[in-house]
């Protein structure tokens, strides 16, 4: 039976039952991309074991563990303290192994952590090809033994360098498969250069961690990355503290350790000091090829000096505390006064000879020609301190000849628009529980995307398509910054690639608009300090100046998820609205007019609505109402405009195609057929909306359950389920769009979005 992946009940783990190679054309970017972040779903069953997405688990010596544990509620977040294999068996190891695209020639880079608390021989880290017997040696294979980090040969172990019991090690193995060969680096030093394979494989296919077969204990883990294609990727990752990763000439700096962002991902490079200077280069040169990008990310205690990245004749960076662009000795001023401990993310798309274009956290700030300079120098200067992280050199992708079809807006009438919620849970390996526990469910849940990598920006095209062709007028995104980061620089949040990857670098994303709602369940856990000095400061730079943000009357609109947990963090309804009253105050500093804040009810319950006004929340609404049932859906929406108005608060309407949390693994629901769903949608319109107050958002805003919740059982998006049947019934009824023909990505097209996940 070929293509086909079963579910093993017994244990728990992924089997693949044809052991056919996984086939992808990509030139760049990550084959695997994996954190271990949040394994396993909220609500899954209690001493269920876990289902590892996207790899095969043999569970034969013992399990795997991590923490949080994911329970819902004192176990539920959105980050990872740490994720581990425990063999408990003399005579077994716990294995994990996992496929990727299959790679015949170039380069590819393997990176990972590793810690094993007390000795264990026979740990291993391999590459292998499918076509070559699992007892033969890898392409290549790090191994412990006797105490030692070695390689494997045919002749036996070749030593590293020494294992010692409870260092948390990086590992970066750069393997050039045409010459057969691998360069070894260890904690960001060279260990191995030009290392010949260790056995007779010709392809690369799978990624194979092994715990000792004879020894007992753990074995820490994470991340575990696969990449290619990049002239320079460096995230430092793999580098240890107080060291300076190989290829890298730098002075005056050093990597540290700066948790602004969930872990494995906590090292950036401080180069300098106050008054004192420092430099990072590549002591290479490269000649460019056509169009090129270059990225990076970048903070600054204080303004005084100047701090910049260095491309020939391109410089970028700060002057005077302003974020400026200079070349050929013209300067372009992009941010005119730089936030201090704040991350900036500079990206420059560089066609040598014909324009340049420059990129401020995810917004276009300005175009220029470059010039044409014979080659390229990367270095980064600095007269007093500055992080920076994420460094990224690598040749610009065109789009290909079968793109996504330009979209055709068809937008809700006048005065109408219709909001979807939406989860980004989907970029495997980095974002929570996985496709794995989805796919047995495909004959519903599969999406018309596949398996997809959210935060691929064609892949978000084709969402934007199907949103802005059915009269969706914005996306309202579930946003989350780490628990483990609070009181620091916002760095990245978890689960935003839908936002920061995806939506920022869409082809189509000027057709689009977005807000976000900080979900303060499992994430954003925050006091007063941090909310004024990190996690307002990033929503105004990255989200509410970017024009492409949902605005009402030049209002950003934002919305909290719990009002329990908002309380908790701010010690009651008083510093609650002292919170709030900060975020207008600085929203108005940034030169916006006001916000509209809304918040998460799916209750009648009078006091929750005192509350939410009390605290200066101008709206709220049902993320969900846990139903199919569409005659439940209208009561709910009766119960709770007529609570809210008896309280002087207001409520907007929201309407679900249903809920069923089957793959989070508890079946509690069911879906409204498209037929009903399309009354419902009747309904909230022509009675529903025109009841409420003149004055009231809600005759103007509905919004609706859920665009991509697929373990949990509200979806939208079109899929085996209903096609386009929902979206097609919103544009039935919220446009005047008519007939019209719905497209579809074709298997080619898929497979360019699908790699992370080792399955059509």
């Amino acid at each position: 039976m070929k293509n086909l992946c079963v579910l093993c009940v017994l244990c728990g783990s992924l089997l693949f039952a044809a052991e056919e190679p996984l086939i992808r054309d990509m030139k760049v970017g990550y084959l695997l991309n994996c954190s271990f972040l949040s394994p396993q779903p909220y609500c899954w069953p209690a001493g269920k074991d876990a289902i590892l997405s996207g790899w095969e688990v043999d569970r034969a010596g013992g399990n795997i563990a991590f923490s949080p544990n994911c329970h819902y509620p004192d176990g539920f977040a959105f980050h990872s303290d740490w994720f581990k294999l425990v063999d408990t068996s003399p005579t077994a190891a716990v294995t994990i192994k996992h496929k990727i695209a299959r790679q015949t020639e170039g380069q590819i880079v393997l990176e990972f952590r590793f810690k094993l608390p007390a000795k264990m021989d026979g740990a291993c880290f391999q590459l292998r090809d499918l076509e070559v017997a699992p007892a033969s040696l890898p392409a290549v294979g790090i191994i412990t033994k006797d105490g030692n980090i070695c390689y494997e040969t045919p002749d036996g172990p070749k030593i590293l360098q020494p294992c010692e019991p409870g260092h948390d090690y990086g590992v970066k193995v750069v393997v050039d498969i045409s010459a057969r060969t691998a360069d070894i680096y260890i904690d960001g030093e060279e260990k191995g250069k030009a290392l010949p394979f260790s056995g007779p494989a010709k392809t690369i296919d799978y990624v194979l961690i092994k715990t000792g077969d004879k020894d007992t204990g753990e074995m820490f883990l994470g991340p575990v990355n696969i990449h290619k294609g990049y002239i320079v990727n460096e995230t430092f990752v793999t580098c240890a503290p107080g060291k300076v990763p190989a290829g890298w000439e730098i002075t005056g700096g050093t990597v540290q350790a700066f948790e602004c962002c969930t872990r494995p991902d906590i090292y950036s490079i401080k180069l300098g000091a106050k008054n004192h200077g420092g430099s990072l280069e590549q002591g290479w040169w490269w000649r460019p090829k056509g169009k090129y990008v270059v990225e990076f990310r970048m903070l600054i205690p204080e303004t005084k000096l100047d701090r910049w990245l260095h491309l020939t004749n391109i410089r970028v960076g700060i002057w005077n505390g302003s974020i400026r662009v200079e070349n050929d000795g013209k300067e372009i001023e992009l941010v005119p006064q730089a936030r201090l401990e704040f991350w900036y993310t500079i990206k420059l798309v560089i066609d040598p000879d014909v324009q340049a274009e420059v990129f401020v956290n995810g917004k276009s700030s300005a175009r220029f020609r470059p010039g044409a300079p014979i080659c390229q120098h990367l270095s980064f200067l600095a007269e007093s301190t500055i992080w920076l992280d994420d460094i990224r050199v690598y040749p610009n992708q065109d789009y290909p000849a079968d793109y996504v079809p330009e979209p055709k807006p068809c937008p809700a009438k006048e005065p109408y628009l219709l909001g979807v919620q939406s989860c980004n849970l989907w970029q495997e390996g980095m974002s929570y529980a996985g496709w794995d526990y989805v796919y047995p469910f495909r004959d519903k849940r599969r999406p018309y995307l596949g398996w997809y990598d959210e935060g691929n920006p064609e892949e978000t095209d084709w969402e934007i398509k199907w949103q802005v062709e059915h009269g969706i007028g914005f996306e309202m995104h579930c946003w989350y910054r780490p628990n483990n980061a609070i009181g620091k620089p916002i760095k990245e949040g978890v689960l935003d690639q839908g936002i920061i990857k995806g939506l920022f670098n869409a082809r189509y994303s000027h057709l689009a608009k977005f807000a976000i709602m900080c979900t303060d369940e499992g994430a954003c856990f925050t006091n007063m300090q941090d909310w004024r000095e990190n996690i307002i400061p990033y929503w105004i730079e990255y989200f509410f100046k970017d024009p492409r943000y949902l605005k009402i009357d030049g209002k950003p609109v934002l919305s909290i998820y719990h009002l329990g947990n908002l309380q908790k963090m701010f010690g009651g309804a008083d510093g609650c609205r002292k919170a709030i009253e900060a975020l207008r105050e600085d929203v108005a500093k940034a030169g916006l007019p006001g916000i509209i804040v809304l918040m998460e009810n799916r209750t009648a319950d009078r006091n929750s609505f005192k509350a939410m006004k009390s605290i200066g929340v101008d709206y709220c609404y049902a993320y969900t109402w846990t139903t199919p049932d569409a005659a439940k859906q209208r009561a709910n929406n009766l119960a709770q405009r007529d609570a809210s108005a008896a309280t002087g608060f207001n409520a907007l309407p929201s309407i679900s195609m249903g809920w069923d949390r089957q793959a989070w693994g508890v079946k509690d629901g069911g879906w409204t057929p498209v037929d009903q769903y399309k009354q419902l949608a009747q309904w909230a319109k022509d009675e529903f909306m025109p009841s409420l107050p003149a004055d009231s958002l809600g005759r103007r805003i509905l919004m609706l359950a859920n665009w991509n919740e697929f373990g949990e059982g509200h979806f939208l998006m079109p899929s085996n389920l209903a096609g386009f049947g929902y979206v097609d019934a919103l544009r039935d009824v919220f446009t005047a769009g008519g007939p019209h023909e719905d497209a579809k990505p074709t298997e080619k097209q898929t497979q360019r979005f699908g790699v992370l996940y080792p399955r059509d």
